[in-house]
């Protein structure tokens, strides 16, 4: 499962990214677009299981204990972990929201508070994986 967490990392952000987009044209484009996003933010929800299972792994297996990159790892867990809460919430009242003709304004703030924290912890994530290639690559024998 090496490095595969950043494989699956961006299906997630990518889908909510999308949910919210389409929570946007609904307001033009109605019921079809209320439906797309409910099933972005599903399918988000799936995405982001893998990638907390993938993350975990790298988390406990390939990082240093009390290195940075471990601690811009957990803040970034527990921001995506934030973030997933909302999506999972918005989903529910989604559901039961099922055929209105624009997505309905707390579903709809939900995303995008969840996209804004996504980027936030997708940022985290990339310097926990710029910090770990940082401490962990090979210097050539010339580095000063």
């Amino acid at each position: 499962m090496r490095r595969l967490h950043s494989f699956v990392a961006p299906f997630p952000f990518i889908l909510w990214g999308v949910s919210f987009v389409f929570d946007l044209a609904s307001l033009w484009r109605g019921a079809v677009m209320v439906e797309a996003a409910l099933f972005n933010v599903a399918a988000g929800l799936v995405a982001a299981l893998a990638a907390a299972v993938t993350g975990a792994w790298d988390y406990t297996r390939r990082l240093p204990p009390g290195s940075r990159a471990r601690s811009f790892a957990r803040w970034h867990g527990l921001v995506d972990g934030a973030a997933t809460a909302l999506f999972a919430v918005s989903l529910a009242l989604r559901w039961s929201a099922r055929g209105a003709t624009a997505t309905p304004r707390v579903p709809f703030v939900l995303s995008a508070v969840g996209v804004a924290l996504m980027a936030v912890g997708s940022w985290l994530g990339g310097l926990a994986d710029y910090e770990d290639a940082a401490t962990t690559r090979r210097r050539s024998p010339d580095a000063r």
